[in-house]
């Protein structure tokens, strides 16, 4: 069983746009990280976040995106692509199954 976690975000930080598992239309949020203004690393004058993104197409690319290139999926997408994966669950579930009464009958 997953455990749930919070995370505490400090006051004078801005709050992220997204959120951990959000679906967008370049992929899952699995990631996020935080630069402050003035950031010598990353050459940022102003504090922002960039998220860590499973590309959609390709589970085993991860991109490293600012928050302004990130597009949220419309409702109806969002609804589109959930009822696509639990359609492809049900798919699966249904295979378990005849696979083990195929076992129980042996």
């Amino acid at each position: 069983m997953e455990t749930s976690k919070v995370v505490s975000i400090p006051n004078h930080w801005i709050s992220p746009k997204y959120s951990f598992g959000q679906r967008t239309k370049q992929g899952v949020i699995v990631g996020i990280q935080y630069y402050p203004p003035n950031n010598l690393l990353t050459g940022l004058c102003k504090e922002s976040w960039r998220y860590a993104v499973l590309d959609k197409n390709d589970i085993s690319e991860v991109s490293h995106l600012e928050e302004q290139n990130i597009s949220p999926l419309t409702p109806s997408e969002l609804r589109a692509e959930l009822q696509a994966k639990i359609e492809a669950y049900q798919i699966e579930i249904v295979s378990r199954q005849q696979q083990l009464e195929t076992i129980s009958n042996t």
